[in-house]
């Protein structure tokens, strides 16, 4: 069910209120490819509004396709090196916060990059994610791998981890308040959540606007700023929240395609440059709560 830029049938979508606060008070912000996005005037988030249903969506996620055609039609295996090069710095910005050490679960870990990361600063590690390909591959970086989401994870397996990450996930969660909830009865007591989501905040937004590249519509159904992120956790009772801002590589004929210069784009992988990364700053909003 690859969507490829065309509506699916009508049947298939559904209206929301705020999925953060659940205010139906929104303001228009632009349409893109024939969805709309909102903000909500209570707390920030903005939204897709109508969506296309939750179940439509998560066998999307399943199709092994969804990695094989990931970022514009990239491949995910093609931004391994920049995607380790993020993980490898983001790591070592857990460390330096005192957030590492223990036992480590990651939802949605695709390909297992950032569990492989990883291994240096947790004793322990597992991830889940809907791709059974995407899974195959995390197996080899990690203890274990499970295809799903927190239910997959087996009721003998060690389930109470000192640290939990969910990177470039919650901007396609439905249902932030309860993913959260559930994320808590997997989290050891002092345990760390890190949450780590686009910056609609940053300088890159404001000179972008509609151009933004994390508007990707039906898959990103909710990003978020400083105020709506906080509100997320401070609603389920987190403490000690840290926010900071970080960079994100890519590709540079990623990037390059991402904010419209095709050209450009095609000319460095030409040039044997494309796959090159580029660490692209004021990207990643990361909140870290403690239980």
């Amino acid at each position: 069910m690859a969507f490829n830029g065309h509506l699916p049938d009508p049947d298939s979508f559904e209206n929301t209120p705020c999925p953060l606060c659940n205010s139906e008070s929104g303001t228009f912000l632009y349409e893109i490819n024939s969805y709309k996005y909102n903000k909500c005037n209570n707390c920030d988030l903005v939204y897709l509004n109508p969506r296309l249903n939750e179940k439509s969506l998560l066998s999307y996620y399943a199709q092994d396709s969804f990695y094989t055609e990931y970022s514009a039609g990239t491949g995910y295996e093609i931004q391994e090196k920049a995607l380790r090069s993020t993980f490898s710095k983001f790591m070592k910005e857990l460390h330096k916060r005192n957030v590492t050490g223990g036992k480590l679960l990651e939802i949605g870990c695709g390909f297992g990059f950032l569990l492989d990361e990883a291994k240096e600063y947790f004793d322990y590690r597992i991830g889940t994610d809907f791709s059974s390909e995407a899974v195959n591959h995390a197996k080899k970086f990690a203890d274990h791998a499970y295809c799903g989401g927190l239910e997959s994870i087996p009721s003998d397996e060690t389930n109470k981890f000192d640290c939990v990450i969910t990177f470039s996930v919650l901007e396609h969660v439905y249902n932030p308040n309860t993913f959260i909830e559930e994320i808590n009865n997997f989290m050891a007591p002092k345990g760390r959540l890190v949450v780590s989501t686009p910056f609609i905040g940053g300088m890159w937004y404001k000179i972008l606007g509609k151009k933004w590249p994390f508007f990707i519509p039906p898959e990103h159904v909710c990003l978020y700023n400083h105020n709506s992120i906080s509100r997320l956790m401070k609603q389920n009772d987190f403490k000690d929240v840290q926010i900071f801002i970080s960079s994100h590589a890519w590709p540079i004929a990623v990037f390059l395609s991402k904010v419209g210069m095709h050209k450009l784009s095609s000319m460095t992988t030409k040039l044997k440059l494309g796959n090159s990364p580029l660490f692209v700053p004021s990207t990643i909003i990361n909140v870290i709560g403690s239980k």
